[in-house]
């Protein structure tokens, strides 16, 4: 099936890597980075693909909370099934790590081997259940303290080759669009319980109206009916964390107008409840999905509608189209999507974006890109990035950022990247309500420039994370949880012994672009 498994570094440095066939060349791992970072050479702006073909080896990837997973092969194999899975690979990693990151898989290299190996023989997949590999893995999870920079070596072949290949300005460019990255994906973890700070998050049925960030930072393999202490040294309770994550994309005119918007959309369980137990999750009763019966209010009067659905293998759907309630059964252990969704209906984009142009300046092109975050004045977005390219034709010399002279010392802050011709602007947190303005002064050999050279700009991209919003409307009523076991009942209960039950709602950007 596969020849190969590494998993990669956002630097290009090899943290797992483990061989099955041995027909691949050693260097995979630098040809296969080499690919994500500078393209595959046939074309200056491709940058490698999901699945793409080099050398004679099939290279198919999916990134994982900021890390390459990879599998080669020099078969033909189908790409969807290596995808898929690589994809329950990296979940099943971070279900018995934890968390899924450079540190905790360099600490906890011997159980990842051990895992591959139970997973993956001669590189057919065996099994991906976090369940049925606990019975055959013997090692325990190393501690893992977030907010600490990884642990990792101070080079290596591949860093070295980028050293060798790439000018000074193209690490220092390279290095900016790293720590834009970087702030968007922590800003997206923080939103879903794995940051270091607590995270304020709706509480069913418990005394707490706040857990902390690092909650669901837990192993599987700590979650035991002795009531230990977990992986982050925290008190091993009954909880289970049920995520709402949505996705949009969303396509702006140049005058400001939506011209194109939809929703992808996950319910992810997180599940550390002792036992067996009962779970019942009841969704919103005006829910309408289209090729299904049920929903209350239907029509135009449905608040929430969805264009398709798909549910776990755990998942009863007995009584869904009558009452809009999930019955979980045999439910697994750790991270799992319960529910995957569609909407392409209506809704109010979080970031409304426009931007003008003024050619009246002599050698120079000025822009004004106005970003103004239409949510509640309650919410906030950490991690706002914005990019905006400009024309790469030689005519353009350089570019000038200047963010509003308003914003307070270190809240925001924009470059241009001379290498990859565009202009990153970052603001680490937007409340809700409030507009942000960034102008771009672009310098141009010639004194008057056409109108091509303003068609080259753009368009303006946004990366975003936004906690507790929720855009197609999607909510859970309640989340019931069954017996979870004999021992349960003869304990006495006092006012916060589980279980524990959260539901949280964060909306991310996919696809935010507007035309200019």
């Amino acid at each position: 099936m596969i020849s190969q498994l590494f998993i990669l570094a956002p630097r290009g440095d090899t943290i797992v890597k483990k061989e099955f066939r041995f027909d691949v060349p050693k260097n995979t791992p630098e040809t296969f980075f080499r690919a994500a970072r500078f393209g595959t050479g046939r074309d200056d702006d491709e940058k490698a693909q999901a699945v793409f073909h080099e050398g004679g080896v099939n290279y198919m990837h999916v990134k994982a909370s900021g890390l390459f997973v990879v599998a080669t092969t020099r078969r033909n194999e189908s790409p969807s099934l290596i995808l898929e899975l690589l994809h329950r690979v990296a979940r099943v990693i971070k279900d018995y790590c934890g968390v899924l990151s450079e540190d905790a898989l360099r600490k906890n290299a011997i159980l990842v081997y051990e895992l591959l190996d139970e997973m993956l023989d001669y590189g057919y997949a065996q099994s991906t259940n976090t369940e049925s590999l606990k019975t055959r893995v013997h090692n325990e999870p190393v501690a893992v303290v977030l907010g600490t920079a990884p642990t990792h070596p101070q080079s290596s072949p591949i860093g070295a080759n980028r050293k060798a290949n790439t000018s000074s300005m193209q690490q220092h460019a390279l290095s900016h669009t790293d720590t834009m990255v970087g702030q968007v994906l922590s800003s997206a973890m923080s939103a879903l319980g794995t940051g270091s700070s607590n995270t304020k998050i709706r509480n069913l049925g418990t005394a707490h109206a706040r857990v902390s960030a690092d909650a669901t930072q837990r192993s599987v393999l700590g979650t035991g009916a002795s009531g230990s202490s977990s992986l982050n040294g925290a008190t091993d309770r009954d909880e289970i964390f049920v995520d709402v994550v949505e996705k949009l994309n969303v396509t702006f005119s140049g005058a400001g107008h939506v011209i194109h918007q939809d929703i992808d959309g996950q319910i992810r369980v997180r599940n550390f409840l002792h036992g067996e137990p009962s779970i019942k999750i009841a969704l919103c009763e005006d829910l309408v999905i289209s090729g299904r019966p049920g929903g209350g209010g239907g029509g135009d009067y449905a608040s929430c509608v969805l264009d398709d659905c798909n549910f776990h293998e755990s998942a009863d759907l007995t009584g869904f189209d009558a009452d809009r309630v999930l019955s979980l059964t045999n439910v697994p252990r750790g991270e799992f999507s319960l529910m995957n969704y569609r909407s392409s209906c209506d809704f109010e984009p979080p970031f409304i974006v426009q931007t003008t142009f003024e050619t009246n300046t002599p050698y120079q092109i000025n822009c004004e890109i106005v970003v103004r975050a239409q949510f509640s004045a309650k919410m906030h977005c950490a991690g706002l990035a914005v990019k905006f390219p400009v024309p790469k034709s030689k005519n353009v010399i350089a570019a000038t950022a200047t963010v509003e002279k308003t914003a307070p010392p270190g809240s925001q802050h924009a470059v241009f990247h001379p290498v990859e011709k565009h202009v990153v602007w970052q603001l680490k947190k937007v409340t809700g309500g409030t507009t942000h303005v960034l102008r771009v002064s672009i310098a141009t050999k010639d004194e008057r420039v056409d109108s091509s050279s303003k068609k080259e700009c753009g368009p303006v991209s946004l990366g975003f994370s936004v906690p507790q919003l929720n855009c197609s409307k999607l909510q859970v009523r309640y989340l019931q949880i069954g017996k979870t076991g004999p021992e349960r009942k003869e304990k006495k209960k006092a006012a916060n012994d589980g279980p524990h039950r959260w539901v949280r709602y964060v909306t991310k950007s996919n696809n935010f672009v507007a035309r200019v």
